[in-house]
């Protein structure tokens, strides 16, 4: 549930083959045997009702886990009560305009089980209601989608081994990214095989005979390694008490930009528009050593950066699950391994050299420097998860989601993971270190009316104006604002210095900016706000506070916890916790140096040096995090932002091509496009002030 709210608001035998069940009959024998969901009024119009929310958490879920039959009954079932909410003459002009991903995605599964009443009913409920008039062109592609998913079904069963890249010309359509996507649906749904043939790939028909060559290219998991704490008890995690934890509160990051932060486009094939550097050596990469695209999540570390390819396109993943390939800080990339396992996350350690991979399937593999494999752990075996399983009601098709996050200590003698709420410290050899629990979140508040939500909520540029207000800068503690926002409230007090009304408005917009917190909550004076609040509150799981970051301290001492309340916790080597740096939204990357600390949202990036705050910078959802060489890379699709570790920015490097791989190289900042290198050489000395030609504004 806790990504619900982001997405709301912004083999059998070649002879059974032709009768082999497929995702539609499935879908048709559980619509046939549950019952329709009993439809009830919202207590507050605004919203759909508590049923809804429980079937698009089961739509969310069934479709992360593949399950789609059971995803379409979830969608077919939402109708009729986001039906009844909007026929409630209490809701009229009142419902808030939320994402209903029940038309959207739910019509996708819909069409991929083959339920055309369900269609109908989705294109009839979209049409009677001018709420939901932006959802009409997408009800009408569905049936489109329905009718290809059939055909496409057709041309795999009586041509099998068809090539992806001709299915385009065999279903008679010019949309070929059309036609992959709903190709990989039907792979995900397990109707479909896919066997790497080149640049592309043979298509089957689950259960069809394959030659053996086709087959050797499909990865199948090995067996799983079992626990490698047998005869372990079950631990108790300690829960995570705030009010007993210094915290640090950060200038809050919005979950989204309605305007990101927009890089300059350049014509040129690089480009320096800050004049930052004293030249640019363009070379041509040849063709033997240019970078493989499929190589496309990178990790820095102190000896160079490991490059995955997570979705085994490359030659080096033929039948296994991916490869990985290492490259030194010369920007030399050795021989690609593959990989054992999927890698579904990834954790790198900036001063390690090794790292560690966990499957879908809850497996964790750490792998060495040379890339061979230390060891494995089946985390799912692991006692806290069936524990913290019971305790949350969780269903088995939640079982890889609850698995998040996984961190790996420099030298690789301990390992952390993270099971909802809970985050668990393993030796190598199998001893439970710690565990720590973190405490509910808040329900669901969705405010309507009265203060604006989210003017907390300000841009990088409006965070150093909010600093100059204040008569602060750079670094900064939060203890610091506050002792200087009290100072200024007893200077600008009307009592005092009469006829400073507009400059304490200023101090208190800014000082919200600063921390998030309100005005009376700086002072300790209270208040209240009109409008009101939606609360929406769900059962143990969904009003948990899920980990979606983790990793340890630049040297491995004590380990950081990210949750999707905004928090990054700070634990010790016991498992204590001892600072709560407060974000304002979820973390998707915490790396940590021996120097400094960075914390990444979806749209802001933070440095930290114990409590103080460095430098904060805005960032997209794609920006890619390197930290290398002294240097911080924010890496674009075709640019790149360069800071010195301490979050000063250096310039911002520009390519035409988009970006196949950055590097630092003894102080040189090394771009790599699909044909040329080119070398950003001699960085002035003096960092730049920041400099944002496009504003992003919160959402």
């Amino acid at each position: 549930m806790a990504g619900i709210f982001r997405w709301l608001f912004g083999g059998s035998s070649a002879r059974d083959t032709q009768n082999a069940p497929t995702v539609r009959d499935e879908h048709r024998r559980k619509t046939a045997a549950e019952p329709e969901p009993e439809i009830v009024r919202a207590a507050n119009p605004s919203l759909p009702g508590p049923l809804y929310f429980a079937q698009l958490e089961r739509l969310t879920s069934s479709v992360s886990a593949r399950h789609y039959s059971a995803a379409a009954v979830a969608a077919r079932a939402s109708l009729p009560l986001l039906r009844n909410w909007l026929n409630d003459p209490r809701g009229d002009g009142q419902q808030l305009d939320i994402r209903i991903p029940a038309l959207s995605q739910g019509g996708t599964m819909l069409a991929i089980v083959g339920d055309r009443a369900g269609l109908c009913e989705l294109c009839k409920l979209v049409h009677d209601f001018n709420h939901l008039k932006a959802y009409r062109e997408e009800a009408e592609e569905h049936f489109v989608d329905l009718d290809l998913f059939d055909r496409l079904r057709k041309v795999i069963r009586s041509k099998p081994g068809v090539l992806q890249d001709r299915i385009k010309a065999e279903l008679g359509i010019g949309d070929g990214r059309r036609a992959s996507r709903l190709i990989s649906y039907l792979e995900k749904s397990g109707e479909v095989r896919r066997a790497k043939s080149g640049k592309t790939y043979e298509l089957y028909i689950a259960g069809v005979d394959m030659p053996e060559a086709a087959v050797a290219t499909i990865y199948k998991e090995p067996a799983r390694p079992g626990s490698h704490r047998p005869g372990r008890n079950t631990a108790r995690p300690h829960e995570l008490d705030p009010k007993r934890v210094n915290i640090v509160p950060l200038p809050p990051s919005p979950n989204a930009w309605e305007r990101s932060s927009e890089l300059p486009v350049t014509e040129e094939a690089f480009a320096d528009p800050d004049g930052a550097w004293s030249e640019i050596v363009i070379e041509p990469i040849a063709k033997s050593d240019r970078p493989d695209p499929a190589f496309r999540r990178h990790y820095s570390t102190r000896g160079g950066a490991f490059s995955f390819d997570d979705l085994a396109k490359s030659e080096e993943s033929l039948g296994a699950a991916g490869a990985v390939m290492f490259s030194d800080v010369q920007g030399r990339s050795g021989t690609p391994a593959p990989l054992r396992r999927d890698a579904y996350n990834i954790s790198v350690h900036p001063q390690g050299d090794g790292f560690a991979l966990r499957s879908k399937s809850g497996v964790l593999t750490v792998y060495r420097g040379d890339l061979s494999i230390d060891f494995e752990a089946d985390l799912e075996a692991a006692p806290e998860v069936a524990a913290n399983r019971e305790r949350l009601g969780l269903a088995e098709s939640e079982a890889h989601r609850a698995l998040r996050c996984i961190a790996l200590t420099p030298d690789r003698d301990r390992y952390l993971f993270t099971h909802v709420d809970e985050a668990w410290c393993i030796s190598r050899d199998g001893e439970c270190l710690w565990g720590l629990r973190m405490p509910a979140k808040e329900p669901t508040r969705i405010k309507v009316g009265g203060k604006v939500d989210g003017a907390s909520f300000g841009t990088a540029i409006e965070i150093d104006q909010a600093l100059d207000v204040m008569g602060l800068a750079m670094p900064v503690t939060p203890d610091e604002i506050r002792k200087r926002y009290r100072q200024l409230v007893r200077e600008l007090h009307p009592d005092v210095n009469p006829g400073n009304e507009e400059r304490m408005k200023a101090v208190n917009v800014a000082s919200e900016q600063l921390t998030g917190l309100d005005p009376e909550q700086l002072d300790g004076s209270g208040g209240g706000d009109d409008g009101f609040e939606i609360v929406i509150s769900f059962g143990p799981a969904a009003e948990a506070d899920w980990i979606y970051a983790a990793a340890f301290s630049g040297t491995g001492q004590t380990a950081l916890l990210g949750t999707y309340a905004g928090r990054v916790v700070r634990v010790d080597r016991n498992g204590t916790p001892i600072t709560i740096y407060d974000v304002g939204s979820m973390p998707i990357r915490i790396v940590e140096t021996e120097a400094f600390l960075y914390v990444m949202t979806t749209t802001r990036l933070y440095v930290l040096d114990g409590n103080r705050l460095m430098a904060i910078e805005d960032c997209s959802p794609k920006c890619d995090l390197l930290v290398i060489e002294g240097m911080v890379l924010l890496v674009e699709g075709k640019g790149i932002r360069v800071f010195t570790e301490d979050g000063r920015r250096l310039g911002i490097a520009l390519t035409k091509a988009p970006i196949r791989r950055a590097y630092v190289d003894a102080g040189d900042v090394v771009v790599e496009t699909r044909t040329q290198r080119g070398s950003f050489r001699g960085i002035h000395a003096a960092p730049k002030r920041r400099s944002d030609p496009v504003q992003p504004s919160p959402r």
